[in-house]
């Protein structure tokens, strides 16, 4: 097919305003991770885990997939044909049980040879690109989805959807970013263009740059607007109301700590962007874009023991002693347009109304001297 106009015009922007990615290193091929959850770290040592996921092309995720209840792996056609069916409520990415075996990720995924050459496997992100309407006809959204393969943290889950979005505004000849939203631990955080960190298209820091820089947590992928001083447990101000008080209450602060990498020190890389097209009609997607429309979990649900199954029918006792658990164990996500949330539908409005603004400055314990927000 023959690219539009309009498909042209989107690509274009998505790749003037790519986000610039710093990361933890990748785990190797064939290497071993070390542990993320022994019990000796704490906030302001070194993070227990200098090995990470990066965001990969989903076909990695596709190829390393079964269909629930299924022993054989399917093609990756079958796959794509159950999800966009919708007739699964899940995939299982590895483990068939839920995420209880975290060491077989690792080695699974540190297994999957030539991952940078190969160019199915290739550091994605999948942009979404929505022009505005009403009174948001001057503006343009700009939605950066990353697939990772898995999350470590204190939580653990198959799978992991994280985005970074930039909104435009629309002059005479050309386009002002106005915003950034950066996601974390559920949460989605906004701040004005001028104040978030950017650089050159030779990934340069340059407060006129045009390329974001996104800080990516070491396990979790939140994304973060400044690289933290590694004593502040930055997760906490990003989590919601109720977890934060869970966390208070039983102590376990350190678990949620969020390492990012320094700048200097990170594995920095521009993703390579994918522009996913517009459904059609009846708001489908068709040929490899079919995963898409599947509506259910992007990984295996948790699996209960006989145990668990009885405690689970006595409303809320179970989620309660979950969250007491080490680490918190969770189901796959949904993906991109299939979340509760506005964003991929209504981005505008999602920004006004459903983000926090992020902290206007990085000082958090006055170590920086009132450094410039803009400076790197």
């Amino acid at each position: 097919m023959v690219p539009s106009a309009q498909d042209l015009e989107n690509e274009s922007l998505a790749m003037k305003y790519r986000p610039l990615l710093v990361l933890y290193p990748e785990i190797a091929d064939g290497s071993r991770r070390k542990d993320h959850h022994r019990r000796d770290h704490a906030p302001g040592s070194p993070p227990p885990l200098d090995q990470d996921y990066h965001p990969r092309d989903i076909r990695l995720v596709l190829d390393n997939a079964c269909l629930p209840g299924r022993k054989e792996r399917p093609s990756r056609e079958q796959l794509l044909d159950a999800m966009s069916k919708n007739n699964i409520d899940y995939i299982d990415l590895i483990d068939k049980r839920g995420p209880k075996d975290v060491d077989k990720f690792w080695r699974v995924y540190a297994e999957i040879k030539k991952k940078d050459s190969n160019p199915e496997y290739q550091r994605k992100a999948y942009a979404w690109v929505v022009k505005g309407s009403g009174r948001f006809k001057d503006y343009i959204s700009i939605q950066y989805w990353l697939p990772y393969f898995f999350d470590d943290w204190a939580n653990v889950h198959e799978m992991d959807w994280e985005m970074v979005s930039i909104i435009l505004k629309k002059l005479d000849s050309t386009e002002e970013p106005i915003t950034c939203v950066y996601n974390a631990h559920i949460g989605s955080f906004r701040k004005p263009w001028e104040d978030v960190h950017k650089v050159d298209d030779a990934g340069n820091k340059h407060p006129r740059g045009l390329h974001p820089v996104a800080y990516i947590a070491n396990g979790s992928h939140a994304s973060y607007f400044s690289d933290y001083p590694p004593n502040f447990n930055v997760a906490e101000k990003y989590l919601r109301d109720m977890l934060r008080i869970v966390v208070r209450i039983a102590k376990i602060g350190k678990d949620f700590t969020d390492y990012v990498p320094k700048f200097e020190e990170g594995a920095k890389c521009f993703p390579e962007v994918e522009v996913i097209p517009e459904p059609d009609r009846f708001g489908r997607w068709a040929g490899d874009w079919r995963w898409l429309n599947f509506k259910g979990g992007w990984g295996s649900p948790v699996r209960l023991s006989l145990q668990e199954g009885i405690i689970a029918r006595i409303p809320g006792v179970r989620a309660i002693s979950k969250m007491f658990e080490r680490p918190i164990r969770e189901a796959g996500p949904t993906g991109p347009n299939a979340r509760i949330d506005s964003c991929w539908k209504d981005p505008f409005n999602w920004v006004n109304l459903e983000c926090l603004d992020a902290e206007i400055t990085r000082d958090w314990l006055g170590e920086l001297g009132g450094a410039n927000t803009n400076e790197l």
